[in-house]
């Protein structure tokens, strides 16, 4: 059974809200490994696990068919309201996916790996990718705010590291940029969040980034488990020391925040 905390409808208006859009440079990395074993036009994509579709609509311009699956309908119609001509988004699992055998040129997954039965996904994976074809697995490392100077980094994974109780073991795929996937082909490339060569960079308010924060599925548990009482005082908690990490105490203030994000793809043999 799924894991179902994303089905929850004020979190996908969070989600909407105040999740990042993946940088160009890493989706046109992507297509650019595909296109060097597979025939052009490129045909079909399939975004794994797509969410609200951040990382979907992205691939519409490369590919004649993009597909974004999830297991959350509320997602899916927040997916929605963003339109492409060759995009459609299906309800569907990454562990049995929708589509015929040696059919799709890539399969993505952005910021969801880390929740699927990882042996069933590289079987269906492995089903579903036509010889040369792609998976590509990405995301990003926490939200880094500044300000007035002031890296916030350390605060934030300090903040994460309270409510990691409500983490799943898969997690630790995510924490460590995904190095930890299993070995799906043996043509791969990675790289590291560290390497700061896929970042988005945008102004903040306070705001947006606890807004942020209430897309963690860490919170969404403590406020399923603990009640509004207890996800109300953490979020101000949150507020506070991240205040006091600023040095002020004004609260509408200008701030800058940065992902930087991770890649790791595998390419299927050809023969």
């Amino acid at each position: 059974m799924a894991d179902m905390v994303f089905c929850n409808s004020e979190l996908v208006e969070n989600y909407v809200h105040y999740r990042p859009t993946p940088p160009d440079e890493l989706i046109a990395t992507v297509v650019n490994f595909v296109k060097e074993k597979r025939p052009l036009p490129l045909q079909v994509c399939v975004d794994v696990g797509c969410g609200s579709g951040q990382s979907t609509w992205l691939y519409s311009s490369h590919f004649q068919q993009v597909f974004g699956l999830d297991v959350s309908l509320e997602q899916l119609e927040a997916a929605k309201r963003t339109s492409f001509h060759n995009v459609v988004y299906k309800e569907g699992m990454a562990e049995s996916m929708p589509f015929e055998d040696n059919s799709v040129d890539l399969v993505t997954s952005c910021e969801a790996a880390h929740w699927f039965n990882l042996e069933k996904f590289c079987a269906e994976v492995d089903r579903v990718l036509c010889p040369g074809g792609v998976l590509a697995c990405y995301g990003y490392s926490f939200c880094k705010p500044t300000f007035a100077g002031r890296n916030l980094r350390l605060t934030m994974e300090e903040l994460s590291h309270s409510v990691e109780r409500y983490r799943t073991e898969g997690h630790k795929h995510l924490l460590s940029d995904y190095t930890t996937l299993p070995d799906f082909y043996p043509e791969e490339v990675v790289v590291r969040s560290s390497k700061g060569k896929f970042s988005v960079e945008s102004d903040a308010t306070l705001d947006s980034i606890l807004g942020y924060i209430s897309t963690w599925s860490s919170f969404g548990k403590l406020k399923s488990f603990e009640g509004e009482e207890a996800s109300a005082k953490f979020l101000l908690n949150c507020k506070q020391k991240l205040l006091d990490a600023m040095g002020t105490k004004e609260e509408n203030v200008l701030m800058k925040r940065r992902y930087d994000y991770f890649l790791r793809m595998w390419r299927k043999p050809s023969a």
